[in-house]
Order: structure tokens, then sequence, then C-alpha cells
């Protein structure tokens, strides 16, 4: 059997292959030429990347200055929607309404500020654990200025949610409260009581 397959397939070659033609409509290529495209690709070029990394990180809240000493203190009080666990160790059940700073403690000072305010600040970071949030100004370029300090951007949200009004503004938790500061800018200068 295989000896006659083989013969017939060889019989077929000789004689030559013949088109069976077309059967049904033909339609043109619709897929693009992959390898003209590639040809035509233009490489992206990035004039200046430090450009793009300092638009970035520019941010402007448009708060106004303080213009006086006030303090607020506040709980912050949460509902537990599910049990909270750490491990095997139920911190909060479902339901149950809790001071979140019992839970929490916040170690370090939050200053919210303009750019052009941080100087005024150098001795209190020194003396206090301090982070610096950026209402105002270029995050990137006092990060390069101030490699010592932890400087971030003051996102929208976190400015809506703690209230911020003001700057500059100081955030710090005294025993199982958070207590915000506004301290007066005037002039170039802020009193800083602490």
């Amino acid at each position: 059997m295989g000896i006659f397959l083989f013969l017939l397939l060889s019989i077929s070659l000789c004689l030559g292959l013949e088109s069976l033609g077309v059967f049904g409509k033909v339609y043109p290529i619709a897929e693009e030429n992959i390898l003209e495209k590639i040809k035509n690709y233009k490489i992206l070029e990035f004039k200046n990347p430090y450009e793009r990394i300092k638009k970035a990180a520019e941010i402007n809240l448009n708060l106004p200055y303080a213009k006086e000493f006030r303090t607020q203190e506040e709980k912050i009080v949460y509902e537990v929607p599910a049990d909270i666990r750490v491990g095997d160790k139920i911190i909060a059940k479902k339901g149950e309404r809790i001071n979140v700073l019992e839970k929490i403690k916040l170690r370090k000072v939050y200053v919210f500020l303009e750019d052009k305010m941080l100087p005024q600040f150098m001795d209190f970071a020194k003396r206090y654990p301090t982070t610096f949030l950026i209402t105002k100004g270029n995050v990137y370029e006092l990060q390069k200025k101030y490699p010592d300090l932890s400087i971030y951007i003051a996102f929208p949200i976190i400015v809506e949610r703690l209230g911020i009004e003001r700057v500059p503004t100081l955030i710090y938790q005294s025993g199982e409260k958070l207590v915000k500061v506004e301290l007066p800018w005037a002039e170039g200068k802020v009193y800083i009581p602490f």
C-alpha cells in the first residue's frame, strides 16, 4: 500500500501541479503591511526627560495664608465595616466605632506649606521628626535642594480629608486626638511657638 501511494505521488509531481482555480468571491487583504508600518515608524524623541519629571512634580492648591494662630483638636472616629485583623488578632470588630488614633500612632509632625515657607521650618525639622507636604511649588526641586528632609506632594484628597484650609498648618497626634495648628504667615516669616 505504501509503495502504491509513493508511485501515485511521484507521478503527480512529474506531470506538474495544476491550479484548481478560485471558488467564491475574493476580497482584498485588509490588514496593514506590518513591514511598511515598521519602516515608517518614527521613534519618539524625548527632548528633555528632566522637564517631564519637573512638570509632574508641580502642585498648586491655592490655599490662603494663615493670618492668626489657631488650634483645633479632634478625634477621628470610624465605624468598622468588617473585622480588622492583624495576623490572628482582631483589633476591631465589625460595627464597632473606634477612635483611629487609639489603634494607629502618628510618630511625626506633618507640615502643610508652600515651597517658599520651607526655609522657615529648618530649625523645627531638626527638633522634631517632620514630614513636609507641599501645597504649592515643585516637590522634585525641593527634594534635590533638601535631600535630608521628607518632602511630598500634598494631594488634594489628603488636604480635604484633614480639613486643611490655610498654610502653614501643622498636624500631629496628642494622646488620642489629632491636633491641627495654623501658624500665622506674614511678610515671609512664620511664628512657630514650639
